[in-house]
């Protein structure tokens, strides 16, 4: 760029040509091999990493810049849809764990994809902030409401309530048991939130949920942070110093391809032991140097998950923005050649993505079946808009 405006001031001709280049080069290169959605993936999860917590570009007071650098790649990125749902996905992990760098940082970046993109592309992100701000002062409302009822809970206990349209958050695929230990508390928020919002259906995501658990079986005091999952199996051991592997799945019911895989984060940090096959006994003789101690680490499943997970999501919002733009190009144009319809639907979603022209006649199918659309009398490849 500075070649350009040094020594060709800025012609035309090689501002365009600089462009093309830097757009070919940011989806097509050695870390993307053939795959288009790479390039997006990979930007949105290196943006997460500079919004996070203990980022030294963040304590470095660079991270504007470092910000700005990111939207300079992202001009150029074909499929900014993908980066999109990427970057959503990323965002929530960040608000639900607390590991943002700051509001000011998120905010930052938001407004920088607004600006580029527009209110549409950003609207649930700002969502997500909106939530999250309703979810503290709901925490404390109840916290208070509990407090004059002089109903002590015994837990701490913070809530969050996330919009289902708004979050790309999955249920989980098996219902958890809720522990003894966690029932009243919730019976007790979820009749409180039943009064305030009459009608509204709340489903727990146990799979996103975290735990801290104090030990009171040793010497030493240590805090475990935990998934709910592992605090589901841990509580079981306050009324057992051994369970079978189907014991802990009746009592639990996550379903045993994650239980054995929470078993198995728990043996390998010995807090339990298992020297008997599917037999998991509470280690009485756990040390660690650290008095907090983090077992919460991601599970094989969630990992590999979230690549298929953005990607199903992305292919179906393609579909409905084809169709939409079909929809919208016939109601103005009233009729429409086959071949012009596909260019002017490639011509205004480009912006967002590049449609696959296989993609385009399934949706002008689709529409046609749908009766959006019907063919005019006579022809083969002109279509009418139906009224």
């Amino acid at each position: 760029s500075e070649t350009v405006n040094r020594s060709f001031k800025g012609e035309a001709g090689f501002v365009a040509s600089l462009d093309k280049a830097c757009r070919e080069f940011v989806n097509k290169n050695a870390a993307t091999g053939t795959s288009s959605s790479r390039s997006p993936e990979l930007l949105a999860k290196h943006a997460d990493a500079l919004l996070r917590k203990n980022n030294k570009m963040a304590e470095e007071s660079d991270l504007e810049g470092a910000l700005n650098r990111v939207m300079v790649l992202f001009k150029y990125l074909e499929d900014k849809d993908i980066f999109q749902q990427f970057y959503t996905t990323r965002l929530s992990k960040r608000l639900i764990h607390d590991v943002s760098a700051s509001d000011e940082s998120e905010a930052s970046m938001i407004s920088k994809l607004k600006e580029a993109c527009g209110f549409e592309y950003t609207n649930k992100l700002q969502r997500m902030f909106t939530d999250m701000s309703l979810s503290k002062d709901l925490t404390d409302q109840f916290k208070e409401r509990m407090a004059q009822n002089h109903d002590d809970m015994d837990i701490s206990f913070t809530i969050m309530v996330l919009g289902t349209n708004f979050w790309p958050l999955n249920a989980p695929a098996t219902k958890m048991i809720t522990p003894v230990d966690l029932q009243p508390t919730q019976n007790r928020f979820e009749k409180y939130y039943q009064m305030k919002h009459s009608g509204r259906k709340l489903t727990w995501l146990w799979n996103y949920s975290k735990n801290e658990l104090r030990t009171n079986y040793l010497n030493q005091k240590y805090m475990f942070m935990t998934s709910s999952y592992q605090a589901a199996v841990l509580l079981q051991y306050n009324t057992n110093d051994t369970l079978s592997l189907d014991e802990l799945d009746a009592a639990t019911t996550i379903g045993k391809d994650i239980l054995v895989q929470v078993l198995g984060l728990l043996t390998k940090a010995k807090v339990l032991i298992s020297e008997e096959t599917d037999q998991y006994d509470l280690n009485p003789n756990f040390k660690s140097k650290k008095i907090r101690i983090n077992l919460n680490q991601p599970i094989k499943a969630e990992a590999k998950a979230e690549t298929t997970d953005v990607m199903k999501t992305v292919d179906e919002d393609r579909k409905y923005v084809i169709q939409a733009t079909i929809v919208r190009i016939m109601k103005a144009r009233k009729t429409m050649k086959n071949q012009p319809l596909i260019q002017e639907v490639i011509s205004q979603i480009s912006q967002r993505f590049t449609p696959k022209i296989p993609d385009i006649k399934k949706a002008i199918d689709t529409l046609l079946e749908k009766e959006y659309i019907e063919r005019v009398d006579g022809t083969r490849d002109t279509f009418a808009y139906v009224a």
